[in-house]
């Protein structure tokens, strides 16, 4: 089963490698048309060397409400081929052209190929006004000209099929080259007998577009764009135009009727539609979802009073002399001392209040020694003299016991466990929000004002 698979699978990736190296490209010269206008659809490829390709034959049409006009010749340069087909419609909205299928023969391989589907947009006639917006006149006297594209239609034309077929690309090449050369001669020669016998302008004449209109003399004198469907032309090839004459008119374009746009929906007008109004405004749809993603954050946050965005929550640390007290509590309970454990008593006990000072000041005191503990709170730390006697009778009683091995009376054991309590107790941070602490500084509060309302009584 993995056997066929695998096999199954190189079969395909090899289909796709050998499809995709020919590089086959379909492009409209216009995707937007009028009812009726003519466009060319420009098919190419990469094709191996010597081989053969046959191209999707049709009868009238390509596909629905899309005409063929014209099945030009293939045409194969080398690896590259090419083909026109000229093709219109009369169907306004967006109009879907199939893939063109194409089988390309080299040696004894056959293998088929698609080109990629296209959409042509059909728009209702144009109307033209019967008031001319701009009239052309001849600036100089001459003959007119128009330009010849090379004369790459007439070279067609004189080629028979069974020549082209029988020639390689880089022959056929070579005799459209020698047939050009021969025809802009003979055009040379007619040209020369109106007096314009400049053999480089004349070429370029020759290769110039046939939109493209010339007056000449001894040279070219002037240069004119004649835009077609929507121009009025007077002059014809070859005509003598004196300073004045009328070359050509063109007219204005009135506004559409927005009455013809009212064509039946289609799905693919729809889509070709939203697929242009997305490759042009991007970014404003990138702007829509990040406020959109704003607004919902803003909403689900009022609402819920929470973001949607879970969040750490971080358990506050209770205040020092919590945990001091609970732990003097325990010691207390256990009496350790009773069963023989003195020296225990006393590290536990001082080791409860060492945390504390840690933790209230903010002092390394669990790695200090008795006397550097005491000098921070005689220099720095202010507390009141009876807290300072308590933490030194309870550290200098537990470095008795500790390292000389002193044996503390039942009495002291009570008194540095007593200490201990009391010092926390009077040395412990006030807490605004608690209770008790409120009521003190309410107390003092209180104070103030009886004390300022008895000065003024005074004054």
């Amino acid at each position: 089963m993995k056997k066929s698979v695998v096999t199954l699978l190189l079969i395909v990736v090899a289909f796709a490698a050998s499809a995709q190296s020919f590089n086959i490209s379909a492009k409209l010269q216009n995707d937007s048309i009028i009812v009726g206008e003519q466009t060319l659809i420009s098919i190419s490829a990469d094709v191996p060397p010597q081989s053969q390709v046959l191209t999707q034959q049709f009868a009238d049409t390509i596909c629905d409400k899309i005409f063929l006009i014209k099945d030009n010749e293939a045409k194969i340069d080398g690896t590259k081929f090419s083909k026109d087909y000229l093709i219109t419609s009369f169907d306004t909205g967006i109009n879907v052209i199939s893939p063109i299928r194409l089988q390309i023969v080299s040696g004894t391989d056959t293998n088929e190929i698609c080109t990629e589907q296209l959409y042509l947009k059909v728009n209702p006639y144009i109307l033209i006004d019967t008031i001319p917006r701009d009239t052309v006149f001849a600036e100089n006297t001459g003959t007119v000209l128009f330009g010849k594209d090379g004369f790459s239609k007439e070279i067609e034309q004189y080629i028979p099929d069974s020549i082209k077929q029988s020639m390689s690309a880089d022959t056929l090449q070579m005799l459209r080259e020698e047939i050009k050369r021969q025809m802009i001669q003979q055009y040379a020669s007619q040209v020369m007998q109106t007096g314009f016998t400049n053999q480089e302008q004349i070429d370029s004449i020759a290769n110039a577009d046939s939109h493209r209109m010339f007056v000449v003399d001894k040279d070219i004198m002037e240069t004119h764009y004649v835009y077609g469907s929507v121009d009025s032309v007077f002059v014809q090839e070859g005509l003598q135009v004196a300073k004045g004459d009328i070359l050509f008119t063109l007219f204005e374009i009135e506004d559409i009727n927005d009455e013809l746009y009212n064509t039946p929906f289609n799905w693919e007008e729809f889509w070709y539609d939203v697929k242009a109004f997305f490759s042009k405004f991007w970014w404003l749809i990138l702007i829509v979802l990040v406020a959109g993603a704003i607004i919902f954050y803003v909403i689900y946050r009022k609402k819920h009073g929470k973001s949607p965005i879970p969040m750490i929550k971080v358990k506050p640390k209770r205040p020092a002399h919590e945990t001091a007290l609970e732990e003097l509590e325990r010691i207390r309970n256990e009496k350790i001392w009773s069963r023989g454990q003195v020296k225990e008593y006393h590290v536990q006990l001082t080791d409860a209040v060492r945390t504390y000072i840690a933790d209230r000041y903010g002092i390394d005191a669990e790695q200090m020694t008795t006397s550097e503990i005491l000098d921070i709170f005689n220099a720095v730390i202010p507390i009141d003299n009876e807290d300072k006697m308590r933490l030194r009778q309870m550290l200098e009683l537990a470095d008795s016991v500790k390292f000389a091995k002193y044996q503390p009376l039942q009495g002291d054991n009570d008194l540095s466990l007593r200490n201990a309590f009391d010092f926390v107790e009077h040395t412990k941070e006030i807490i605004i929000n608690d209770p008790k602490a409120i009521n003190v500084q309410a107390e003092i509060e209180a104070d103030k004002v009886e004390k300022l309302e008895n000065d003024d009584k005074e004054a």
